[in-house]
Parts: C-alpha cells; sequence; structure tokens
C-alpha cells in the first residue's frame, strides 16, 4: 500500500491588514462558530484624539515630529489615521509619568498604501519586562520617509484608547464543526491549540494503552489502560520555538563561528543546534526567542469566524550571553532577548471544517546590502504535532489526485530534524503532508508553491513508552505561560512534553526589506483518506496559490 521513497539530499532546518481566500467550502447559515473567551471584544473601543489633523511632505531620510505631550495614562492602544504614498519608519516617544526621567523610543513601521489607512497597535506594555509597563506622558511621535521619492503625508487623526490585552485570557478561540483553535496572544498569537471535538459523533482520546504507550485516537479510550484525556490538543506547545507558527532567517551578521556586524546585524550566541553554541543567523520567530523570552502583541481582532494577529516577533537565537562567559545553556540569560523590527500576521478562519490560516511578514530593521547575503531556508510554516500522531505521510506518486492511487512516503518513526538525520520530500506533487496514527487519523497541512519538505521526530526511539514521556508538567508552558490553557491531565499529556513530531515545507529565499512575504495553508483533522479528498477540492478550485512565495528572490532546488 505504502511506497518509501528515499531521501534525496540533507537539510539543517532548526526549531524554532487581513487576507481573504475565495476557495472556501461552502456552509449552511446555521453553522455558526463560537468564540470562547472574547469578553473584552464585545466591548466598544472608545478613542479619544490625542493630535488633530496636519500634512507635510518629506523627501528620503527626512523626519517630521509631532509634538504630542499628552498624559495617556491607562491608554496602552493607539491610532493614526493617514494617508502615505510612501513608507514610513516612526518612533513613538513617551515617558513615566511618576518617573520623567525614565523615557523610553518605541519604533513602529507604516507601509505605503492608496487611500486613508487606520494603523492600530498596542503600545508594548503587557509582556513580562515590557519597555512601556508604566503610565504614560506621550511626548512625540516622528515619522522618516523610507523611500526615494518625497512622501507626501496626510495625518487624519491621533488617537488612544483604554483597551487591554487580557491578563488571563490570552489564549483565544475559535469553535466550529467539530473543530476548535487557539491562537496564545502570549506567544505572538500562534497557532498553539487545535482539537477535533468529535468525529462522526465520537471522542478523540489520548490514553495509556495496554502496552503502556501514549496514543491518540478515535475513542481510544474504549481499549485504554489510562485515559488521560478527551479534549485533546494535537500540537506540541512545550516552548516558544514549538506550535504552528512563521519562522524567517536571514544569513547575515557573519557566520556561525564569527559575529561581524555585516549588514548592520549582530548575531548572537545560542544553543539550539548543538551544546557548544555559536552564533545564530537573523531568525525572527512567532512564539519567542529559544529561553521563552516571548514578542509582542502589536494588534489582535476577534469575530465570530475569525482571529487577526499583528506582532512584532522575538529574534529567536538571543536568549544568552556571550559564549566567553560559558559553554552551557544554563549561563545567564538575557533580561529583555530581542524584539525584532519585523511585523508576522495571521488570519484563521474555520471553513468546511477546516482552518485556513493566512500569514504574512514583512522586516523594516533597514539591513544594508541584502542583495548580496546567502540563500536561506525558511520554514512555510514551522508544524509541530503531538509526538503520539507518529506516521509522516506524503503523496509522492505519478497521479496526483487520483484518489485510488495511494503511493505515499509512510514513515512510522523517522529520526531527528537536525543535521544529516532530516528526512526530505522533493516530490510531493499534491502539496500536502501529514502526521497520522496506525489508523491513519491524524493532522494533515496543505500548502502550496513551496519546495522540499524537512520532517523528523525528538527522541524517536524511546518517546512511545510513557515512562519516557513524563515532562508535561514542568513544562514552561504549562507553567507560567499556562494563562487560561488548560493544565496537564497527567506528567504524560503530549502537547506539553519534549517529544513531538516536525515537519517544515521550506522555500530557499533573500530576505528584501519592506517587501511583504505571504502565503496561506490549511489544516485538517480527520482520517487520511477523507483529508486528502478535501485537500483535492481545494487545490482544484484554484484558489490558494501562494505566488506571495515568489516576493523575494528565491531560489528552487
Amino acid at each position: 500500500m505504502f511506497k518509501k521513497i528515499t531521501a534525496l539530499s540533507l537539510l539543517f532546518v532548526m526549531s524554532v491588514g487581513m487576507f481573504s481566500c475565495t476557495n472556501e467550502k461552502k456552509e449552511s447559515e446555521s453553522d455558526e462558530s463560537v468564540v470562547s473567551n472574547s469578553t473584552e471584544e464585545n466591548k466598544e473601543i472608545v478613542f479619544k484624539s490625542v493630535h488633530g489633523g496636519e500634512d507635510f511632505s518629506l523627501t528620503s531620510q527626512d523626519v517630521k515630529t509631532l509634538a504630542i505631550n499628552q498624559n495617556i495614562s491607562g491608554n496602552e492602544y493607539i491610532k493614526i489615521t493617514l494617508e502615505s504614498n510612501a513608507n514610513l519608519y516612526g518612533e513613538y516617544k513617551y515617558s513615566d509619568v511618576n518617573q520623567p526621567d525614565k523615557v523610553v523610543t518605541e519604533p513602529f513601521y507604516i507601509e505605503s498604501a492608496e487611500g486613508v489607512v487606520e494603523f492600530k497597535q498596542f503600545f508594548d506594555a503587557f509582556r513580562d519586562n515590557a519597555i512601556g509597563a508604566f503610565d504614560k506622558q506621550l511626548i512625540s511621535i516622528s515619522f522618516t520617509n523610507l523611500d526615494t521619492a518625497v512622501a507626501n503625508v496626510k495625518i487624519k487623526d491621533i488617537s488612544v484608547a483604554n483597551r487591554v490585552v487580557p491578563a488571563f485570557e490570552k489564549e483565544i478561540y475559535l469553535e466550529k464543526n467539530g473543530l476548535k483553535i487557539g491562537a496564545d496572544l502570549a506567544m505572538g498569537g500562534t497557532l498553539s491549540y487545535l482539537e477535533k471535538t468529535s468525529l462522526n459523533d465520537q471522542t478523540i482520546d489520548e490514553v495509556i494503552n495496554q502496552n503502556g504507550e501514549i496514543c491518540i485516537g478515535v475513542n481510544a479510550k474504549e481499549s485504554a489502560k489510562e485515559t488521560l484525556s478527551s479534549s485533546v490538543n494535537l500540537i506540541n506547545i512545550c516552548d516558544a520555538g514549538r506550535e504552528f507558527q512563521q519562522s524567517y532567517y536571514a544569513d547575515i551578521g557573519g557566520n556561525m563561528q564569527e559575529a561581524t556586524g555585516e549588514n548592520g546585524y549582530d548575531r548572537r550566541w545560542s544553543f539550539t543546534a548543538t551544546r557548544e553554541g555559536y552564533y545564530w543567523p537573523y531568525n525572527p520567530v512567532q512564539g519567542g526567542d529559544e529561553v521563552c523570552n516571548l514578542s509582542q502583541i502589536i494588534d489582535y481582532e476577534v469575530t465570530k469566524n475569525s482571529i487577526y494577529i499583528k506582532v512584532r516577533a522575538m529574534d529567536w537565537g538571543n536568549g544568552y550571553a556571550r559564549p566567553q562567559y560559558s559553554t552551557h545553556p544554563s549561563h545567564e540569560k538575557q533580561k529583555y532577548g530581542r524584539t525584532t523590527k519585523s511585523y508576522m500576521e495571521n488570519v484563521y478562519t474555520i471553513k468546511g471544517g477546516m482552518l485556513y490560516v493566512d500569514n504574512r511578514f514583512v522586516d523594516w530593521n533597514g539591513f544594508t546590502d541584502m542583495k548580496n547575503i546567502p540563500f536561506h531556508t525558511l520554514e512555510i510554516p514551522a508544524a509541530y504535532v503531538v509526538h503520539p500522531l507518529h506516521n509522516y505521510v506524503c503523496y509522492t506518486g505519478d497521479n496526483p489526485w487520483e484518489l485510488m492511487d495511494t503511493t505515499y512516503d509512510w514513515q512510522p518513526n523517522l529520526p531527528g530534524w537536525w543535521d544529516e538525520n532530516v528526512h526530505v520530500n522533493r516530490k510531493h506533487p499534491e502539496d500536502w503532508f501529514a502526521w497520522v496514527n496506525d489508523e491513519q487519523f491524524g493532522v494533515g497541512v496543505y500548502v502550496p508553491n513551496t519546495d522540499h519538505y524537512a520532517s523528523g521526530r525528538n527522541n524517536p526511539e524511546r518517546d512511545t513508552k510513557h515512562k519516557h514521556n513524563n515532562d508535561a508538567k514542568t513544562s514552561k508552558m504549562a507553567m507560567e505561560y499556562l494563562y487560561n490553557k488548560k493544565a496537564p491531565t497527567s506528567d504524560y499529556t503530549s502537547c506539553y512534553v519534549g517529544n513531538t513530531s516536525y515537519t517544515a515545507p521550506v522555500v530557499h529565499v533573500r530576505m528584501k526589506e519592506y517587501v511583504p512575504l505571504s502565503y496561506t495553508y490549511v489544516i485538517a483533522v480527520d482520517y487520511l483518506p477523507v483529508m486528502r479528498a478535501a485537500f483535492k477540492e481545494i487545490a482544484l478550485s484554484g484558489g490558494i496559490t501562494n505566488e506571495g512565495l515568489d516576493a523575494w528572490e528565491r531560489l528552487i532546488i
């Protein structure tokens, strides 16, 4: 039934506006979404103006500073209504009302657009060690023209509001058609929760079976030695580099052995890849960095049918002190890490019983000479699935969407995804992969216009017996960053443990400054034949092309 394909090459891949989509499946009007915890979103956001209209022109790199000088205590959400034909770099300057000599400058970026736009964001005030976690005197707002042509800017209004990121409701949910998803605001709005609440009126259970193995499956509790949960999160959330999330790389600032500061970027030391560590490349990661310094939410919106997220990502390899102090991960943790000058946006929408995820990224660091940097792989997306779904599968045949042709690359227990062990699919004519159990139930992902798939598993030689999988209750995500997520039902709750299944669809690109990259992927939770048939319907509709992945210079390998 299954045909194995040999990996053709080796890859080193480490963990780590609204959009529209025309390929949605028609649903009945009674098919309602449920937002599980949106009490804050049901309140009207009331803005008060702090600066009226003003028009000005800027030559390239010219700066305009607007004096505000207003106490905005309790108002951590700002809206700038404007028109601009140029890309603008901006800075908020504010001080602590109670310590006037404590002054902070916070950067932002507004893309050029036709017509009037509303740029909205939270000040950095709601995460641990936030730079602006105090009552503010807003001193000024400055704008710099990033383009070569003259910028014509019309400020219509600048207003603030007392909207907050909820302190204890930082995972927000949608539920529809037997699918429940959650986005974690504490971890940059990553897709952190994926549950099939029922399948043909049957439950999805996480259990320890009679052989002492941890299993997830349909009605698995009927033959279980111990039932762990019947509300099972199918995404691994062990740390800020897991989840389903955006992750981007640019190979600048030197190399693995030496940080040179080239292109205006200072590499920092990382222990993600090796015990000895090395200088990590530029790597904005939506959830946070390698020591769980968490990303900054810029904006979010919850509606009946979707969740919108905008975030400034953390730089992954940035959590440690300089290597000469120690060669062990227990050495000094940096206080803040490094928040990148980039924006990531997501729209999560449940349609036709599947989850559509629209991703968008733009970098605005202003790195120099980017046309000459090496190409680097990107994870499109980084996808971490719970380890009991241990069979990797991908169609590799010559008859795409002939559903009777089951020429699959079926891998029951892959080795790790690091160094030479990564499993590679260069042939995937149907543009999907899946992680399933032995009954072919699991999670499938459809994502067109990528290159090869890189896949692997953590601790593959020993991660099925529950005695080797007992760190759930000590995971950081199960402790200080839990917020309103369910606590682990046992030490073996697989979404929290280190063991995981991983796949990244890969593209090779050179990052471009101020140029957005975008793509869409679809997640299904079902039996493999059902998921494949659903992906076929999407593919034949032509609604998802992911042309946005070609926005940067791309190398096809």
